[in-house]
């Protein structure tokens, strides 16, 4: 973990000014606002986000519980449409608006270009290990040899001796490993966890950050965690806070919550 905080700050030491390391901006939140109706009355968990997240970039996202960290994850894929604004992404030299696109294009767009992991894994039951992590490629089509791509996943988070096992004879660390290698299997432009070690004990979920940090580093993929977990942003590019439905960077939320931590 040492030397993933250290790599962290060797890029923030070449980044420019606004904290950031000089790529191309892969998504762009414009005007982002979610409301939602409860009971007669209305309630803004976003209000009109504006921000630009980079390729290869690992942003940290802290915020309360209900602070709407889940909400933002499901706008930028395409899970929950906004009330107002847009996501929009850059992707094969040109930018698509994803809030434009109806239901079932949102769904094509993130089986191909995005990969989630979640905090109670969401493995199918009735899949092996290996069935799990192959079924995004077998969806997308995958050229080659699909199962070969995911056995080698497997066998980089550890796990490549369960590949015939269903996922209630796994821990929750291994289970949350296999989830990572079906979130990496079909190359995705983003990965999106949220809390991914909210659901485990903390030296289980320092070994299975350390391993969703290697393999994201290493594949050069932009990630975006939701956490309520400040110390998982010793080794963000960037940290940013959900409050009251802006968002703040970490120096400026701290200057505001002076003696608070997260």
């Amino acid at each position: 973990m040492t030397a993933l905080i250290l790599e962290r700050q060797s890029d923030r030491a070449a980044a420019g000014d606004n904290g950031t390391v000089d790529r191309p901006p892969l998504i762009r939140l414009e005007g982002l606002t979610k409301i939602y109706s409860e009971g007669g009355a209305s309630r803004t968990v976003l209000d009109a986000l504006d921000r630009e997240f980079y390729a290869g970039e690992f942003v940290c996202l802290l915020g309360k519980s209900g602070s709407g960290k889940s909400t933002l994850l499901n706008l930028i894929s395409g899970i929950d449409t906004p009330s107002r604004g847009s996501v929009i992404f850059r992707e094969n030299g040109g930018v698509l608006n994803l809030t434009t696109l109806g239901e079932q294009e949102r769904t094509l767009f993130r089986r191909r270009n995005i990969g989630i992991i979640f905090q109670f894994f969401n493995l199918i039951p009735t899949l092996t290990v290996l069935e799990n992590v192959t079924l995004p490629l077998e969806l997308n089509g995958a050229a080659g040899n699909p199962r070969a791509r995911a056995q080698a996943l497997l066998d980089r988070v550890g796990l490549g001796n369960r590949l015939a096992t269903y996922p209630d004879k796994l821990s929750g660390g291994e289970q949350q490993r296999v989830a990572i290698a079906r979130a990496l299997s079909h190359d995705p432009l983003l990965i999106l966890a949220d809390e991914p070690t909210g659901n485990l004990d903390e030296d289980t979920g320092d070994t299975v950050l350390t391993l969703l940090l290697e393999l994201t580093r290493d594949a050069g993929k932009t990630l975006f965690m939701a956490t309520h977990a400040p110390e998982v942003a010793r080794m963000a590019d960037r940290v940013l806070h959900l409050d009251h439905g802006k968002l703040v960077s970490d120096q400026v939320w701290r200057e505001g919550h002076e003696g608070m931590s997260g």
